[in-house]
């Protein structure tokens, strides 16, 4: 069985981290510090106001730790700092290379332009890389629950960014939410950006096909696939990736644990997925772990978590100079 160690020292790639559930409490109250803004002092409290509770019900009350973070991040200091510390957090971790998402809008309550947040976060990626040999990009949502004119704004404001590789939407699952805000990202798929989607998170597996149907290459979650066999060939006959998160689903109770999640029937029904953190502070986990619960729980072989990533790195949305140099560092690494 692999262990701990072996799993953390494996070049790793994670294509679904949100900024804002991933900042470690101590760099939130840095940059709270730093700012002059009312923070708790005392990190105990931090973890537990910015980490799910271990009795969380669902979706709904998982996203409220965002609400107590989402103030600290309205300046350009801020969102820098954030970038930075996840990127460093996934060099820790054995990250090779992370796709980091945020919502703009949620950082520019204060005046920030869209620009300005996008430009800073990337600043932040750009000084880890500086460091630490890892590579990150970018993927900029729009939140579902913000106006289609909102939405298409932001994303317009985006494409053209520094380091921005793709699009998402997220925030509350609406059952057929798809279909509804179609006209904020299909100009920009129809130019070639590209999506991803979150969809059966907690919704209904319509959301899933017609986030296909509308030029999504990946889907983040996805849970709504297990035991769903005609939905897991649609997915794996139009070679969709699947951004599975286990801890984030058991918080929200997608699923009751790990031995639950659908890691061998998704293997047997080929579909292709691979393993993300979601938020590495509010579900209290990093990549390694969520390997490790797959070993554990799953018996993931060797061979599998070399599979998992060689998907993650065929379907990032990197260049194709960066999964070359990623596919080659998977398939050559010697486990230890």
């Amino acid at each position: 069985m692999l262990t701990k160690s072996q799993i953390q020292a494996f070049p790793k790639v994670e294509l679904h981290c949100h900024l804002d559930g991933s900042i470690r409490p101590e760099t939130l109250l840095k940059i709270a510090n730093q700012q002059n803004l009312p923070i708790p002092q005392e990190l105990s409290i931090l973890e537990e106001r910015m980490q799910a509770p271990q009795d969380c019900s669902d979706l709904n009350e998982y996203l409220e730790r965002f609400d107590f973070v989402l103030p600290y991040l309205q300046s350009e200091f801020a969102l820098e700092a954030a970038a930075f510390d996840v990127m460093e957090q996934a060099f820790e971790d054995g990250v090779a290379y992370i796709e980091i998402r945020f919502a703009p809008s949620q950082s520019m309550e204060q005046g920030l332009s869209c620009p300005q947040t996008i430009q800073a976060v990337a600043r932040g990626i750009a000084r880890a890389e500086s460091i630490y040999p890892i590579k990150g990009n970018l993927l900029i949502i729009g939140m579902r629950q913000e106006s289609v004119a909102a939405i298409s704004q932001i994303f317009s404001e985006s494409i053209s960014e520094e380091k921005v590789v793709g699009i998402d939407l997220a925030g509350p699952e609406e059952d057929d939410y798809v279909a509804k805000l179609a006209p904020t990202y299909q100009l920009f798929v129809e130019e070639q950006v590209q999506l991803t989607l979150h969809a059966g998170e907690c919704g209904c597996i319509r959301n899933v096909y017609q986030a296909i149907e509308s030029g999504a290459k990946r889907i983040g979650h996805g849970i709504i696939l297990k035991g769903d066999k005609k939905a897991q060939e649609f997915v794996s006959h139009n070679r969709i990736c699947i951004e599975g998160c286990p801890t984030s689903n058991v918080h929200t109770k997608a699923i009751t644990d790990y031995h639950q999640y659908p890691f061998r029937e998704w293997l047997t029904a080929g579909v292709p997925f691979c393993l993300n953190t979601d938020n590495r502070t509010v579900s209290k986990t990093t990549l390694t772990d969520e390997y490790l619960h797959m070993t554990r729980h799953c018996q993931m072989s060797e061979s599998e978590l070399r599979l998992l990533n060689e998907t993650a790195a065929r379907h990032s949305f990197a260049s194709e100079k960066v999964k070359e140099t990623l596919l080659d560092k998977i398939g050559n690494w010697k486990i230890q």
